[in-house]
């Protein structure tokens, strides 16, 4: 296969704004797609956690994605997070009946 240009890769890095540089992430949330429609929620369970705290969603049906977020949460564990971990099922049940 050949390339026309030098630069075998399909996109151009650049550097980023400064204000990426300048932005202070307080927390980090990783959630399923499915809980999008409960942003508001997670949202509220995010903002309760410590500066620099991590919250973790998983389906608890899915042994896969457990496995792979247990990994990820002994990692953040070991930089010094805070690090909450919830199955989906347990934040639709902490959800107040609107």
């Amino acid at each position: 296969m050949r390339y026309r240009n030098k630069n075998p890769f399909q996109y151009r890095l650049i550097n980023p704004p400064q204000a990426l540089f300048k932005a202070r992430l307080d927390n980090i949330a990783i959630v399923p797609a499915s809980m999008l429609p409960l942003a508001k929620i997670v949202k509220e369970k995010v903002n309760t956690l410590p500066k620099g705290g991590v919250f973790l969603c998983y389906v608890q049906e899915n042994s896969r994605q457990r496995k792979i977020l247990e990994r990820v949460e002994e990692g953040f564990r070991q930089q010094g997070h805070v690090v909450r971990s919830m199955s989906m099922r347990e934040v639709y049940n902490h959800t107040p009946n609107c």
